[in-house]
């Protein structure tokens, strides 16, 4: 789990001579991937002693730089590695430098920076996607800094916090707290002596916590173990065990009078051997117990996810809940904490739009039903890294972790380790719908291009809203799913049935025209009232039906996966449509080359996954496309086919709608 559990080492290695730059380098690798950054930085300084202007030696420190969350000189080399890069070897070192500054507050800078990376960087990957939402959020950080706070932060209590890292506080009452630290016997670590993260109790007196001798048997020689959460009642107690930062499972201890019993591991479906389970909080709503935790297992959104199951006469039941796409997304959430007596769910993402790197988010209902998710603010956000938010109502006290600039921290790096801060509670009164329209498989299909931020408009009429599938049966629900197309894309001016490009590609370009689109229209002769209807629905088709294509079709996708990985066999039957502009033998090629970009998509998705399905040879399932591409022939009947009226035959509502194309069927092959 990144950054979750910080070790911070020093140098303990003799220096070698007489070795290449090249030696040095690999030798740097091995530290850094042991565990060892600021060994692996050495030998990077060695290598940079010998060869000032090596690529790979700039961009390796900058890695080291950045394990430690160093953002600060982690930037100086990645701008290093960039400026020295003339043949993009490591491209990703603008997508990096770009984070390090935005986890620095230079928004404007990072954003510059990331456009520059999107420039030169040829994939359509994960990586890509997620650089535009990094600049999306800079936008959003931009527009959001001056915000009044809805929490007042002060300093760190006096006797929790070291210059070592603190995390995952639980508030037992007002003057009693668990917390995990990883504390030394000195300030001086060696390299080769293992140290683990532990959990503490601390009890406040005149405002100065003191350290306890710790009342749980939990204690472990060869593990990090953290993130404690009692049940409501106090007779069980639910931690991680992590023989390593990124392999954890859960386990539970029971009270048994004045004693407590040997921990147990927690069986299947909380702990998965394939995945790391981390950071329990159980919590009660409506007599309901449950217990929400951190999983990166395969079946979530991607990432860790934020999951959920109840708790039945203390122990977990079989079925355990994801948090639906409005908590979890493509990246990293953790650290879940409700609020049982406000309703409020509590967590922290690297992902949705934020100040820094993680940022503390808030939803208020119920396990399973939550109000859109909102930022949780400034103040309590910083630039740096924001979670273990945990607080408890009656007492308007909580506490969080953050490795924002301040606090008690080691020379040379003021945001390497966690600090806790207090806060106090300012309370947002939200209301939970009547009826339950906000299931925790529902999304909200919102991918916003960086350059039109400030000309859309993101409520909830504006959004393509749907139920997640998880059958073959649900996707039917979901269809047709249109895919829609800029005039004469992709590969204007040809007569090719086939394409490069993917549809994904397709719609960033797209995209790109929404101004010129409107444009046209507020240009227009038509009549005032025509005009901004025009105006309005044309909004409306970049917002919901563009974008939200490639939210349907991922979806559909990833059921469609799942069948064809039990070996099914599935026909896709995709229809076309172009609008008249161009005679029909071009439009019908056109309608060709728009599924083919369909089927790139397909071919790409997931690092590749369905590539082998798509085979005659294939063993496994099969996934057959079947193209219907009827080019213009079904065109409605009010598309202009004028060349000189190109409001009608281009950017009018109706053209763009008939530029598509329809997956019709999707259904298992007898």
């Amino acid at each position: 789990m990144k950054y979750f559990f910080i070790a911070i080492s020093i140098l303990a290695a003799i220096p070698t001579f007489g070795q290449s730059p090249q030696q040095y380098v690999a030798r740097g690798d091995k530290e850094l991937l042991d565990g060892f950054p600021e060994s692996a930085l050495f030998y990077y300084r060695l290598a940079m002693k010998q060869d000032t202007n090596m690529v790979e030696a700039n961009f390796k420190a900058g890695e080291a730089y950045h394990a430690q969350r160093n953002y600060k000189r982690a930037e100086k080399f990645y701008d290093a590695t960039a400026s020295l890069d003339e043949q993009y070897d490591f491209p990703e070192a603008l997508y990096w430098l770009g984070v390090m500054q935005k986890q620095q507050g230079k928004y404007r800078e990072a954003k510059r920076s990331l456009t520059a990376f999107l420039a030169i960087y040829r994939l359509r990957d994960d990586f890509y996607r997620s650089a535009r939402d990094e600049q999306i959020s800079c936008d959003w950080a931009i527009d959001h800094i001056g915000d009044e706070p809805f929490y007042k932060v002060d300093r760190p209590d006096s006797g929790l916090n070291t210059v070592h890292a603190e995390m995952s506080p639980f508030l037992v009452d007002s003057s009693t707290m668990y917390f995990a630290t990883m504390r030394y016997e000195s300030d001086e670590v060696k390299k080769s002596k293992s140290v683990f993260v532990e959990i503490k109790k601390a009890i406040k007196d005149s405002n100065i916590w003191e350290l306890q001798e710790l009342d749980l048997p939990i204690a472990s020689q060869n593990a990090h173990v953290g993130n404690g959460s009692f049940s409501s009642d106090s007779t069980r107690f639910y931690y991680s065990n992590c023989p390593d930062p990124s392999s954890c499972s859960i386990f539970q201890i029971n009270r048994n009078g004045d004693t407590w019993t040997e921990p147990v591991k927690l069986i299947s479906p909380i702990n998965e051997n394939s995945s790391s389970n981390t950071q329990p909080m159980a919590a009660v709503f409506e007599d309901k117990e449950y217990l929400y935790f951190a999983s990166d297992r395969g079946s979530g959104k991607g990432g860790y996810d934020i999951w959920f199951v109840e708790i039945k006469d203390g122990e977990p039941t079989t079925r355990i809940k994801n948090m639906g796409t409005r908590v979890n997304t493509k990246g990293n959430e953790i650290t879940p904490w409700f609020d049982s007596s406000d309703t409020t769910f509590y967590f922290s993402s690297n992902w949705q739009m934020g100040f820094g790197g993680y940022d503390i988010f808030k939803s208020k209902g119920e396990p399973g039903r939550f109000n859109t998710v909102k930022n949780a603010g400034t103040e309590v956000n910083s630039p740096a890294d924001d979670y273990y938010f945990a607080f408890r109502k009656s007492d308007s006290i909580g506490y969080f972790a953050s490795n924002r600039i301040s606090g008690l921290k080691k020379s040379g790096n003021e945001t390497c380790c966690n600090d806790l801060y207090k806060v106090q509670i300012v309370p947002i009164i939200d209301t939970i719908p009547e009826e339950d329209t906000l299931q925790i498989d529902t999304i909200l299909a919102v991918v916003i291009d960086s350059g039109q931020l400030t000309q859309v408009e993101t409520g909830i009429d504006s959004v393509d809203v749907f139920e997640i599938p998880e059958t073959m049966e649900e996707v039917q629900d979901l269809l047709p799913i249109s895919l829609y197309f800029h005039n004469d894309r992709p590969n204007p001016r040809t007569m090719a049935t086939t394409t490069e490009l993917t549809y994904a590609e397709t719609v960033d370009e797209y995209l790109t025209f929404q101004k010129e689109y409107l444009s046209v229209i507020s240009g227009s002769e038509i009549s005032d009232s025509a005009q901004t209807s025009m105006y309005n629905t044309t909004k409306s088709f970049f917002q919901k039906d563009l974008r939200g294509s490639l939210a349907r079709i991922d979806a559909a996708l990833n059921v469609l996966l799942t069948e064809l990985e039990k070996g099914s066999d599935i026909t896709i039957a995709v229809k076309g449509y172009a609008s008249p502009l161009a005679n029909s033998e071009y439009n019908l090629n056109l309608t060709y080359r728009r599924i083919d970009a369909m089927e790139n998509y397909i071919k790409t998705y997931i690092d590749g996954a369905f590539v082998k399905y798509l085979t005659q040879s294939s063993d496994a399932g099969k996934l057959t496309i079947e193209k219907i591409p009827y080019g213009e022939s079904r065109a409605a009947a009010n598309i202009s086919d004028s060349g000189n009226d190109k409001l009608r035959a281009i950017y009018s509502p109706s053209a763009a709608q008939e530029r598509r194309i329809e997956i019709l069927r999707v259904e298992h092959t007898e």
